[in-house]
């Protein structure tokens, strides 16, 4: 009879056991690892870190629980070199906690070489210009009594200046030895056949000719020319015009 007390009472230790060891298992189940499980699956929204340096942009990062790899840096007129210009995944996006994030930084504007046209003719000096992703903002004739009539006596900027793409270069164009001054006509208004008509009568050259949209002039009508009205030229010197289209 005591045997079957001391079974019985082993019996009931073992079965206490056996729920507490239940018992401690499953709350450390739901606290511990089932929460855990939870978290790892999680969506994460990517923060926005354009503009941010690329070490701002990975503690940022981090505190969201995501990891950074910066990429090759691109060219970039919006940024300034050093800061981040893209990301992937972008912004808002949802992703898990540990996803790595892919930042390109930039590298700033590019810039270009301004080559060296002094001395040559014009139409040369427009294909080197061209070349080096750069254009022709303005011909001016001035005289020169060194360099030939009908090339670049100088250049603004300078040979070797390093400037944005698509950045203007005046050239000045020599029209030969000084001669006499004179003071440019008004021809705003004028047709171009009667703008080419007065430019010639006064000892002048037509320049280059470039069309604008506009309302405020009837078609093929000067709006502007350089030099303007008033200003002094020499005998001989080109005269661009600016002209109205539709």
């Amino acid at each position: 009879m005591e045997r079957l007390r001391n079974i019985g009472r082993e019996l009931l230790l073992f079965i206490a056991c056996a729920v507490f060891t239940g018992t401690v298992g499953l709350l450390v189940a739901d606290t511990v690892i089932l929460p855990k499980y939870i978290r790892k699956g999680e969506q994460i929204e990517v923060l926005n870190v354009i503009d941010l340096t690329p070490d701002q942009a990975r503690r940022a990062l981090a505190k969201k629980g995501l990891r950074m790899r910066l990429q090759n840096p691109r060219w970039d007129t919006r940024i300034v070199e050093g800061r981040v210009i893209q990301h992937n995944p972008p912004a808002g996006s949802k992703v898990k906690s540990g996803r790595t994030v892919f930042v390109v930084p930039s590298k700033g504007r590019r810039s270009f070489r301004v080559p060296d046209v002094v001395g040559k003719r014009l139409r040369q000096a427009h294909l080197f210009i061209q070349q080096a992703n750069l254009t022709v903002s303005e011909v001016i004739d001035e005289p020169s009594a060194v360099v030939e009539e009908g090339s670049v006596a100088r250049q603004i900027p300078g040979s070797g200046a390093q400037v944005a793409a698509g950045k203007g270069v005046t050239l000045y164009v020599s029209d030969g030895p000084p001669g006499e001054l004179m003071a440019m006509m008004n021809l705003d208004g004028v047709t171009l056949k009667q703008a080419r008509s007065q430019i010639e009568k006064a000892g002048l050259r037509v320049g280059s000719i470039r069309y604008e949209f506009t309302t405020a002039y009837s078609p093929n009508r000067v709006m502007r020319h350089v030099p303007a009205a008033g200003d002094s030229l020499r005998q001989g010197s080109r005269v661009s015009l600016i002209v109205s289209k539709l």
